[in-house]
């Protein structure tokens, strides 16, 4: 066992989860509901504060590199094009680099589906507190009517999902850039296998799509905030 050790400060900034707490305080100082468990709020509170946090240094983190090799992508040649028609030469990037953003995609995957689990466990544990018990197996469901409800497309749920679990139990990531567009329209294609043309989307996906499923959660957030407030705040 260690005998001595030293604590790193990990404060986080995160304020999602504090207008939740106050309204469930709120609701116990008026003896609307029982005392929440402490662990709820110093484990289950705080794991989502916590990786609500890590998930912009992730996010700038690929928005570096991807920066970096659209720029290095820019010395491309004729010949290392690659079309439906005909293979070219592949394009030399620094090793780091690439198994950088390999590794930093991975972990975007993850830590948004983790956050995402974890504010459901949330929703399930504040409803029962609350004396609303819902199945378990519901709360997705829920979820997701309410993102609809509000006019926000809810299809960033199955996709991070989908691409999380492959990276999880399947494969490994590949990336190409699609310069079909030209000079500043760079996309960058994550591939599910080492494929050769991009006729089927289930093998590959976009960086635009991950931004799109960043997009669709940083817009749920503030839905799922207000729906648990006023779940307290509804109470007899």
């Amino acid at each position: 066992m260690p005998e001595k050790w030293v604590h790193i400060n990990t404060k986080v900034g995160d304020p999602w989860i504090l207008p939740i707490w106050s309204a469930v305080n709120e609701a116990e100082k008026s003896l609307k509901s029982k005392p929440i468990a402490n662990e709820v709020k110093s484990q289950l509170g705080l794991s989502i504060s916590t990786r609500l946090d890590m998930l912009p240094h992730i996010i700038s983190r690929i928005n570096e590199a991807v920066t970096t090799v659209y720029k290095a992508t820019e010395a491309h040649n004729s010949e290392q094009v690659f079309t439906a028609q005909r293979e070219g030469y592949v394009f030399d990037l620094e090793k780091k680099l690439t198994f950088n953003l390999f590794v930093d995609i991975d972990s975007l995957l993850f830590e948004l589906n983790s956050v995402c689990e974890l504010i459901k466990n949330l929703f399930f544990v504040l409803y029962t507190h609350s004396g609303k018990a819902i199945k378990k197996t519901k709360v997705g469901l829920i979820i997701k009517k309410l993102i609809e409800d509000n006019g926000i497309p809810s299809d960033w749920f199955l996709d991070l999902d989908n691409h999380r679990n492959f990276f999880m139990h399947e494969g490994a990531p590949y990336f190409a850039v699609d310069v079909s567009r030209g000079h500043g329209k760079y996309d960058l294609l994550i591939m599910k296998e080492n494929i050769k043309t991009f006729d089927d989307h289930s093998k590959y996906f976009t960086l635009s799509e991950i931004n799109s499923i960043v997009q669709g959660f940083l817009s749920s957030k503030p839905l799922i905030q207000r729906h648990l407030i006023e779940l307290y705040k509804g109470l007899p």
